[in-house]
C-alpha cells in the first residue's frame, strides 16, 4: 500500500534533520580538532545517530565535508549579496571588501575555516571551484552595477582569476600560522588589485 502523503512528508523532513544533525556535529568536532582526528564515528556519537543510518545520508567523511563546503559556499554568497554598491568610491575599495568579507566568514567559525583550508578531497575542491565561479559573477555585476567598466573579451576569467589569487593568499596564510591573518587579508586584496590593474585603469566612472 502506497505511503500516504502526509508520512512521505514526515519521513523527507525528519531525513532533512538529521543530515542537518551530522553536518552540524561535524562543524562542533572541527571548532574542537583538527581534521586528521575526526572519524565518522564520532561524528555519528555527537549526532547521536547510529552509523548504520548516517551511511544512508552521507557514505564517507568525505560527503560529510562536503555538506559543511556547502554550508559554506550559501554563507559566503549570502553575504556578499547584501552589499549596497554605492558604498564604493573606486573599484579598489570593492576588491579589499570582497576579501574583507571572504576572510570573515571563516575567521568566525574554527570549524569552516579548516574545511576550507586544511581539507584537501575532490568533493571539496569542486564546491570550491563551484563557489569561485559563483563569487565571480557575483562580483563583477556588483562592481558593474556602480561602474562604467572597460570593454574586454573575457572580463569575467580576469575576475576570476582575481577571486582566485585572494584565496590563493588565505591558504597560504592558514597554512603558515593555522588562521588568515589580517594582514593576509591586506594582502590578498593587494594581489588581486595589482593583478586587475593590468585590465582595468586606476579610476573607473560611476555609472549613472
Amino acid at each position: 500500500m502506497p505511503k500516504s502523503n502526509e508520512r512521505q512528508e514526515k519521513e523527507k523532513t525528519e531525513d532533512q534533520n538529521r543530515r542537518f544533525l551530522l553536518v552540524q556535529s561535524l562543524r562542533e568536532l572541527l571548532r574542537e580538532e583538527e581534521p586528521a582526528s575526526i572519524t565518522f564515528a564520532k561524528v555519528c556519537a555527537r549526532a547521536k545517530i547510529p552509523r548504520a543510518s548516517a551511511y544512508h545520508f552521507f557514505p564517507n567523511m568525505g560527503a560529510l565535508y562536503l555538506g559543511l563546503r556547502m554550508v559554506h559556499s550559501q554563507m559566503v554568497s549570502l553575504r556578499l549579496a547584501k552589499v549596497d554598491t554605492s558604498d564604493f568610491k573606486t573599484w579598489q575599495d570593492y576588491v579589499h571588501f570582497l576579501a574583507r568579507e571572504a576572510a570573515a566568514v571563516v575567521r568566525e567559525d574554527k570549524a569552516l575555516m579548516r574545511v576550507v583550508y586544511g581539507v584537501r578531497n575532490e568533493e571539496t575542491m569542486h564546491v570550491g571551484k563551484v563557489l569561485d565561479s559563483s563569487i565571480t559573477k557575483l562580483a563583477l555585476s556588483q562592481v558593474e552595477a556602480r561602474f562604467l567598466l572597460p570593454d574586454f573579451p573575457d572580463l569575467n576569467r580576469k575576475v576570476g582569476i582575481a577571486v582566485s589569487l585572494i584565496d590563493s593568499v588565505f591558504r597560504y596564510s592558514f597554512r603558515e600560522q593555522g588562521e588568515i591573518t589580517e594582514e593576509m587579508v591586506n594582502e590578498a586584496a593587494r594581489a588581486a588589485i595589482a593583478y586587475l590593474r593590468f585590465y582595468f585603469p586606476e579610476y573607473l566612472l560611476y555609472r549613472q
